[in-house]
């Protein structure tokens, strides 16, 4: 029942003044700005607000400066922020210097590349104790170093007094050879191994032997890997001295594109801008002393019943114990902002029932404490949920006498205080009648919520004549006390008071159509519409009676948990001297899967038998545009 009041802020003023607007705006930090044409008829007319959005440009620049040198920015929270013109000075310096270093880096592995690619290819002919800088340099013969496939060596006519070829060394697909052919032939080497598929390694710019240019490029290579050891000690000189200004930077360009983000919703007419957006009501003094500052800006703030036309989006407001349950709610849809926040409805009945399915203290302890530790640890919200249901259970496992199972270890509690449990296997009858009490009670507040909302709405005709307004309730009470009469053979009066109303308000749903349509002044197919509310009215009375009877598994679920420790303890005893630690993981194990089926039959009551009656969903969260520092229009 608690969504935040709004308030529609439209905003008209000369385009000069749009970037502080949208700093007055964003500075709010409770502004949602939405689509201008949503808002006017002729808004085709206007002209949409081409951004020149350099803070996201520049944000890109320095994200990828830095990546260059393989660094990433962290996002931190400052109390101030830097001015646009500074920020693109920085931007373009700390860019330009790390291209410099990502240049220099690539460079120099690149190199490291070339040389581990030479030293692979000299590897091969390591035998060769020749200089190769000697053997380009033959005048009569030419030399050529090759790689031939095993399978195709053999093929080699080996005949031909034209060449020679010595086999130098080989792995497991190719062998490496050295071919020495006679300068006036060595235009025909392609034609002589014309059938075999051969390929020259390079290695014509070594000056030694394989094993001295092996040595020397080992040797360059560490040098090499010297120098980029200093240049990435200089990164990180040089990243420490940048990294808290370069944050800074960086958060201030994400608080300058709040604005711009803000700017993109404007439109354009001639010289003027309009700007349209949500804002809670209790942000209204503050958004007009805000805007007042900026003096060629006009602007108006609608308040209901205005503004429910123009659908506003919904924010929620619960306190901390319920505000949890919101996550719940969420899951099924957000409420419009006309209609009622569910979350204190499901909180309360969902804690209430929650621990009537899981009774039991010690277990109850057991899941608070789990979900204490998911809360404050893990920061995930459903701990907190946890928590709450966990003390639900263990509440209702002192009424049960249950802890850990044990359904007599709280008996000298209960003769100190003068308590009698309930033990559930001795109110079998007693616990599936309460159950079903519990859902009457569900199904009237949800009924008493959905008058509550439609009489908000103003739909009073609704409210009066709905199967789940005034007259779904008088008759869901007057079928329970028919059947309530009738059982025990009550006066015979009373038969007929309950069969009256229950008659009457029959008669009203079934005319509700046909009385809005003659308020609305609209023609009926009589035939058609006897038809659909004849079935329409079996499918209400079948809803209260399955609804109803639903609630029984509240009462099974009491007897499960009794089961199922019963179970537990019959394995221990089974298992002789280790019963204590049979005892402790059927426990864990009893906790961990009843409360994942109790919260799912629980959720299923909610949604398939309550929520359907008030609650439709369909509702958009409140987005607020957030900036965490004020920005001023001149930065």
């Amino acid at each position: 029942m608690s969504v935040v009041p709004m308030r529609l802020l439209n905003i008209i003023g000369f385009v000069e003044d749009l970037d502080s607007v949208a700093a007055a705006c964003a500075s709010l930090c409770a502004f949602e700005p939405d689509k201008v044409d949503n808002f006017f008829k002729k808004a085709s007319e206007f002209k949409p607000f081409v951004s020149n959005n350099d803070s996201t440009s520049l944000e890109e620049n320095l994200v990828n400066a830095v990546s260059k040198i393989g660094k990433k920015i962290k996002l931190l929270e400052f109390d101030s922020i830097i001015s646009k013109k500074q920020i693109a000075k920085y931007v373009s310096s700390i860019s330009e210097k790390c291209e410099n270093i990502s240049d220099k880096m690539e460079k120099l592995r690149k190199e490291i590349d070339i040389n581990n690619e030479r030293i692979k290819n000299l590897r091969y002919f390591d035998k060769l104790d020749y200089s190769i800088d000697k053997l380009n340099k033959c005048r009569y013969i030419c030399v050529k170093f090759l790689k031939i496939p095993l399978e195709d060596f053999g093929d080699i006519n080996f005949d031909y007094d034209k060449f020679i070829i010595e086999k130098v060394s080989e792995d497991s697909e190719n062998c490496y050879c050295v071919l020495f052919i006679s300068e006036e032939f060595k235009n025909d080497f392609l034609t002589l191994f014309e059938n075999i598929r051969t390929n020259e390694v390079d290695i014509s710019s070594c000056s030694g032997t394989p094993i001295q240019e092996i040595e020397y490029l080992t040797h360059e290579n560490s040098d090499i890997n010297n120098r980029i050891s200093k240049i990435k000690e200089g990164i990180e000189s040089f990243w420490e001295h940048q990294k808290h200004y370069c944050a800074k930077v960086y958060y201030s360009l994400k608080e300058y594109s709040k604005c711009e983000n803000i700017k993109n919703f404007a439109k354009i007419y001639n010289k003027n801008f309009t700007l349209v957006g949500w804002i809670p009501a209790s942000k209204e003094k503050e958004v007009s002393e805000n805007l007042d500052k900026i003096s060629r800006v006009d602007y108006s703030i609608e308040s209901e019943p205005e503004i429910t036309r123009f659908s506003p989006p919904t924010k929620l407001k619960n306190n901390k114990i319920f505000s949890p349950f919101e996550f719940f709610v969420s899951t099924y849809g957000l409420p419009k902002y006309s209609d009622v926040d569910p979350t204190s409805f499901l909180a309360i009945t969902y804690t209430i029932i929650f621990g009537l399915m899981f009774a039991d203290v010690g277990q109850g302890f057991l899941l608070s404490m789990i979900g204490l530790f998911l809360s404050k640890f893990r920061n995930i919200i459903f701990g907190k949920i946890m928590i709450i249901c966990g003390v639900s259970a263990s509440i209702f496992g002192f009424i049960f006498g249950s802890i850990f199972g044990f359904e007599h270890a709280m008996d000298p509690i209960y003769k100190l205080i003068g308590f009698h449990p309930i033990r559930a296997m001795e109110s079998v009858s007693e616990i599936l009648i309460f159950s079903v009490c519990i859902g009457i009670v569900c199904l009237f507040l949800s009924m008493s919520m959905n008058i509550y909302s439609l009489v908000k709405k103003k739909e009073f005709l609704e409210a009066i004549l709905s199967h789940s307004g005034i007259c779904g309730i008088v008759l869901y009470f007057s079928i329970i006390m028919l059947v309530i009469s009738v059982s025990l053979q009550i006066n015979k009066v009373f038969h007929f008071i309950s069969t009256f109303l229950a008659l009457l308000c029959l008669f009203l749903i079934f005319f509700k159509e046909a009385i809005k349509s003659n308020k609305l002044h609209k023609k009926i197919n009589w035939g058609d519409y006897l038809l659909s509310q004849f079935f329409e009215m079996f499918e209400v009375i079948l809803g209260y009676f399955t609804n109803t009877v639903s609630f029984i598994r509240v009462g099974v679920f009491i007897f499960v948990h009794t089961g199922m420790m019963m179970v537990v303890f019959s394995l221990a005893e089974m298992s002789g001297g280790l019963y204590p630690v049979v005892a402790i993981v059927g426990n864990l194990f009893v906790t961990c899967l009843e409360s994942l089926l109790v919260g799912m039959q629980v959720m299923r009551l909610q949604f398939c038998e309550l929520f359907g009656r008030f609650f439709e969903g369909g509702g958009r969260s409140f987005k607020p545009i957030i900036a965490k520092v004020k920005i001023s229009s001149n930065q």
